[in-house]
């Protein structure tokens, strides 16, 4: 059985099986009809870097609190008052070097859990020790910020290979949408 192909020839005129030759009168296009931009696949390309953008950010306000902290970071011994065993969190009363009595919130690691009542090294803010306490072995790291970067690249990379990949066919579809011919409907399956 012999296959079938459409064939559409350059300018003008369109060419299938069975068809005489002669040009066909092409419809006018709207580039404005409802729904054609949304389904073009250049408005995902300002989405995926913004998205991109806030990742790289995020560890951006990352890498800038782990500088601040050690930077102006005071060490202390405090008193742990309560625990929240739950979700690991601590209830320390410390003094700092200004004399400010603080109690406030800190997180502790699972392997590393104090007892009420015990005497615990306390890493603090001296701008803002209420807000910016640790427990010492739990200040931040870099971690955090080198997983949100490298997520970002994988991301950004991740993203182009999709668009590159399917380009074409998407850009078919809102053009598809534009004509009026039938398209499936966005996020049906094929």
């Amino acid at each position: 059985m012999a296959k079938r192909y459409r064939r559409r020839a350059r300018g003008t005129q369109s060419w299938t099986i069975g068809q005489s030759v002669s040009p066909v009168e092409r419809k006018s296009r709207s580039r404005w009809r409802p729904g054609y931009w949304l389904r073009h696949p250049a408005l995902g390309v300002p989405f995926g870097a913004l998205l991109v953008l806030v990742v790289v950010y995020c560890g951006l306000g990352n890498l800038q609190h782990r500088i601040a902290m050690t930077e102006r970071g005071e060490r202390t011994v405090g008193t742990v008052r309560e625990l929240h065993g739950r979700n690991s969190w601590a209830s320390v009363g410390f003094t700092t070097r200004s004399g400010d009595e603080v109690t406030t919130w800190a997180s502790h690691s699972f392997w590393a859990e104090p007892s009420v009542g015990e005497k615990v090294d306390v890493i603090y803010d001296r701008a803002d020790p209420m807000g910016n306490a640790y427990l010492s072995g739990n200040e931040p790291g870099l971690l955090p910020t080198i997983f949100l970067f490298v997520g970002g690249v994988v991301l950004a990379m991740a993203y182009a290979w999709w668009l590159r990949r399917h380009w074409s066919r998407l850009r078919n579809e809102a053009d598809a949408w534009r004509r009026r011919d039938p398209v499936p409907r966005l996020g049906a399956r094929r």
